[in-house]
């Protein structure tokens, strides 16, 4: 389980994707079963560059969506690694 106090970047830029619902139900259709775990940042609020750099530098794979409801983009990672 990732720490969060320990990655203070991603603790201040992040949201539960289970907590929202246009993204959360998308990846329901797509049977995703551990929504509860993943994180979600998204670029048009969060400093996402500045996420990415600090989860490279942690090791800590995510992966990186376009999102389906604007011109943005958005990360998401698994907090159980």
């Amino acid at each position: 389980m990732l720490d969060l106090t320990k990655l203070p970047v991603l603790n201040n830029n992040h949201e539960y994707l289970i907590d929202n619902p246009d993204y959360s139900e998308l990846y329901e259709r797509l049977n995703m079963k551990d929504m509860e775990d993943q994180l979600i940042v998204y670029s048009y609020i969060h400093d996402m560059i500045d996420v990415v750099k600090e989860l490279i530098n942690y090791n800590i794979e995510f992966s990186h969506h376009s999102c389906h409801l604007s011109d943005e983009s958005y990360l998401l990672i698994n907090i159980t690694q």
